[in-house]
């Protein structure tokens, strides 16, 4: 049997960036050691986390005598990145890379009658093995690069022979499973052994053992083999729901004496692509992710302990996730195990991202991918693979295709795309080596719509579609909470110190500032409700964008960003300390294998001689509309749904409006329909009024529920329009003509006109409001008032002040999808306290800047209000004009209104 000493636990460290010592004869002499806990990096102890070494590990440790007659190795599991180790003063090797892990012979270095003295000098990627070329992943922009020995370290006593790198490639058509493996020779001699293969079901129960003798040369000292066992009993097939595990048991016998055993698990399974669905074991199967960049604040290396894991995955299944996907890093095999055991899902993305190219960025690709995947591949969990992130046009197309191919024999075929992402939308190669498509589309909710319909094009080869990444949006960071986290103090990855923190470098954002600027801010809303306010507002967004999207029935799967708030993001699903940002329960109605959905009537119209779209607002509604949403299924789970019904419920005022029922409805396993049609008048309303739509769909195996709000607004508020005058050179009112017929449209209105609306500040305005006029100014673009151009949704949070115009429009204290029609892409520069009164502004959930919205300002005895915000719609599926616009319209007036009245 192979013999084991766990080295793990207290090490001695060097640390002196100021002097480094890059010698052993150097660090030899050393008496100033200090120390450090293996696993783990070298950052926890250290408060330069910028320097990239060197630092020297020691360890003193013995072995049995024994052990003298044998082989022996010492085993790291994992080193970042660069390595060189020293055993009782002899050079035993040294390694580059950190991802996977390495073995070093010290047969003839160690000393088995005293202790022994293990010097091991590490460089992390930085100065001396560039960032850019040494496979970092995301680590620096995330946070940090770690460096350190992060996994375990174990001296073996090796085997006269043995058997590594198992490989099962299980074959359920055959009933068999085809293990591939090779035998190294440790004695140095021609040597006969026999091999046993013994295969344990997932209850325990022997399947079925094979054995194979085989006569191993002198030379070479690896072997490369296989044999196959046929399982002889039912298969139990690995999945989400049962995830059964068969175990291999892996023997080499010399003679009657068992001298090597080992075991992997394994889960048959098997995974295919069939035109734009992938089939888990004969079953469609839709991906819903969560982005994983490895970020553990604690710990800073991606080590959590095993319960942290297992907590983690519960979460995410919890809210209805089934994969995990690990952005630009591997994590451990404790996570791995975990996610086989708990039938969670993994797409691994392998970590090349920005790289610098050269030749010996494609050498290191080449050789850490192949010792990476041959760590990992037998997991059942790894279910896509992905070799680089958003790579450009200097990765060329001989690398990935190599490299692509490479994987797919290492993988036995698995399902890989080469760049997540795509050369199409990164400026890389448009010839892509990819099993399905993979887009990152980050952008405001009413511009999903029509880049799916592009991207989604029936002319497009058919296969997958499953975002890489996408749908994030950044809520307000609790710094009072994370301050009493850690007792009062910030914590070294919110500090704006570029040698504790070299993530604080970046000018992007400001994370590390959130506090002095917000601060300088002085706003009249507490670091509480602005949280609850962008944790409502993400809530509404993703439900609204995943919708969407389970709405076509190309996708076939989707990556959220994030998992986890981290130093650059706080799109995530988890807060800082790992607590949901949402309800469980209410996430899971939108982000499970069965999901409701409304789709919407198109509509179209005669314009300048043809037909066009018109696009509209099925969120908000005048009194009278007619409310008509389509009921849509997305059905993902293993069984069928062979009878159903569906119930629905229109809510309003407490009481029920309409309801109606759908029967018999029947869905197989990867089908999307619509099953109904809901077809409500609705009620006149004097003030703006919700509505909530409620669906559920009882079958004998399950009961699938979900609800939206709505808005009923009045027709018109109707200010006195005799008193208006109308000044739109920019046609940005067009369509309000049919609301209004007989409005006033002069330039500089008349004796009895109080109110100018217009979208062009002209001389005459301001003449009108020195003299006490009221002024409502409607800025595209630029114009009198400087503008910056902004995303209304992610990354920003909406704010709301008490004044009479915003008191009156419904938002809730967040950014619903009342703001669908209205959300504009550009916001005023802060024009300050001192110079308006902010009716409703923008502050950036990143950099922490503020913008307005909609401001009023006095000049000279008049009144302005100024907006950026679009009644007419126009930005991608927002309504075609204001008269499409009813949440718009109702705005309009209502400021109008004010301005009449104040």
């Amino acid at each position: 049997m192979e013999k084991k000493i766990n080295l793990s636990g207290e090490w001695d460290v060097f640390i002196d960036f100021s002097k480094p010592v890059g010698q052993y004869e150097e660090i030899s002499k050393n008496r100033r050691w200090s120390k450090i806990t293996v696993p783990g990096c070298w950052e926890q102890a250290e408060r330069d986390k910028k320097s990239d070494g060197p630092v020297w590990y020691r360890k003193i440790f013995t072995v049995p005598e024994e052990w003298n007659e044998g082989s022996v190795a010492i085993h790291f599991e994992g080193v970042n990145y660069y390595s060189e180790a020293w055993l009782n003063g002899t050079k035993i090797g040294s390694h580059e890379g950190g991802w996977n892990g390495f073995e070093l012979d010290i047969s003839n270095a160690i000393d088995f009658s005293n202790e022994n003295e293990l010097l091991v000098k590490v460089y992390k990627q930085g100065d001396k093995y560039p960032v850019r070329e040494c496979l970092a992943g995301f680590f620096p922009d995330v946070g940090v690069i770690f460096g350190g020995i992060w996994k375990p370290v174990t001296v073996k006593l090796q085997p006269s022979a043995k058997i590594e790198d198992v490989f099962v490639k299980p074959n359920i058509q055959e009933e068999e499973i085809v293990i591939e493996f090779d035998i190294k020779n440790h004695a140095g001699i021609s040597q006969n052994i026999l091999l046993q293969f013994s295969l344990y079901n997932p209850s325990g129960e022997l399947e079925n053992t094979v054995t194979k003798e085989v006569l191993l040369p002198e030379e070479p000292l690896l072997l490369s083999q296989s044999c196959t066992v046929n399982l002889k009993n039912d298969i139990q097939l690995w999945n989400p729901e049962e995830p059964m595990q068969y175990r291999l048991e892996t023997k080499v016998l010399k003679g009657e004496q068992e001298i090597f055993a080992d075991q992997t698990r394994f889960g048959m399974r098997e995974l295919h692509i069939k035109g734009d669905q992938i089939y888990l074991n004969g079953n469609p199967l839709y991906v819903r992710g969560v982005l994983h960049w490895g970020w553990y604040s604690e710990t800073i290396a991606p080590i959590p302990t095993r319960d942290e894991i297992r907590e983690e995955l519960r979460q995410v299944k919890e809210s209805g996730f089934n994969l995990v996907k690990h952005c630009l890093y591997v994590p451990t095999k404790d996570y791995f195990e975990i996610a086989d055991e708990l039938g969670i899902f993994i797409w691994q993305e392998l970590p090349l991202w920005l790289p610098q190219v050269s030749s010996d960025l494609y050498n290191r690709v080449f050789y850490q991918y192949d010792r990476i995947i041959r760590e990992i591949r037998n997991h059942p969990s790894i279910i896509l693979w992905t070799l680089g992130c958003e790579l450009d046009h200097s990765v060329n197309a001989d690398f990935l295709s190599d490299l692509y191919k490479m994987v797919k024999v290492l993988t036995n075929n698995a399902i890989i795309r080469d760049n997540s992402g795509s050369g199409e939308c990164y400026g890389g190669l448009l010839k892509e080596y990819a099993d399905f498509y993979d887009y990152h589309f980050y952008n405001d909710v009413h511009f999903y719509r029509d880049l799916i319909n592009q991207f989604a094009g029936s002319w497009r080869e058919n296969k997958p579609w499953v975002f890489g990444e996408f749908c994030d949006y950044d809520v307000f960071r609790d710094i009072e909470a994370v301050r009493k986290q850690y007792n009062g103090e910030l914590p070294w990855w919110l500090k704006d110190d570029l040698i504790e923190n070299p993530g604080s470098k970046e000018e992007r954002w400001n994370w590390y500032r959130q506090e002095a600027k917000m601060e300088l801010l002085n706003l009249p809303f507490s670091s509480q409700h602005i949280v609850e306010n962008s944790n409502r507002s993400a809530y509404v967004y993703r439900k609204a964008v995943l919708e969407l999207v389970r709405s076509y029935q190309k996708i076939t799967g989707y990556v959220l960003t994030s998992i986890k708030g981290n130093p650059i993001a706080t799109s995530s699903i988890f807060n800082d300390f790992g607590e949901p940002n949402h309800v469980p329960a209410a996430f899971k109605q939108f982000n499970n294998s069965t999901v409701i959905s409304l789709t919407w009537d198109n509509r179209r119209n005669w314009v300048n001689g043809g037909d066009r779209l018109i696009n509209w607002d099925p969120n908000n509604y005048s009194s009278s509309d007619i409310f008509r949403p389509h009921m849509y299924i997305s059905h993902y789970d293993r069984d069928s749904i062979t009878i159903a019904n569906l119930y629905w419920e229109l809510i309003g005022s407490d009481q029920t409006l309409a309801s109606g029922e759908v029967s018999n409805i029947k869905l197989s396993p990867g089908e999307a329909k619509e099953v109904g049609i809901a077809e409500v008048i609705l009620p006149e309303v004097q003030h703006p009024t919700k509505i909530l739509f409620k669906v559920k769909l009882t079958s004998d195996k399950e009961e699938v529920l979900n609800e939206w709000p709505f808005w009923i607004f009045p027709k018109r508020l109707n200010p006195d329009y005799s008193k208006i005058c109308m000044n739109d050179p920019l046609h940005l009112l067009t369509g309000l003509e049919k609301v209004i017929p007989d409005m006033n449209q002069e330039a500089k209105g008349n004796q009895e006109t109080k109110v100018i609306v217009t979208s062009l500040l002209q001389p005459e305005h301001f003449e009108f409001l020195e003299q006490g006029g009221r002024v409502f100014y409607i800025q595209r673009g630029e114009g009198e008032f400087p503008v910056q151009h902004l995303p209304f949704w992610r990354e920003s949070i909406q704010l709301f002040h008490s004044h009479p115009v915003m008191n009156t429009f419904p938002h809730e204290d967040h950014t619903g999808m009342v703001f669908y029609g209205i959300a504009t892409d550009t916001a005023f520069e802060n024009m300050g306290k001192d110079e308006c009164a902010p009716i409703m502004d923008r502050l950036d959930a990143r950099t922490f800047e503020l913008n307005n919205y909609l401001f009023e300002r006095s000049i000279g005895k008049g009144k302005l209000i100024a907006t950026t915000l679009r009644f007419e719609g126009g930005l991608g599926a927002q309504p075609t004009g204001i008269n499409h616009n009813p949440a718009g319209l109702y705005l309009f007036e209502a400021i109008i209104k004010y301005l009449l009245d104040s």
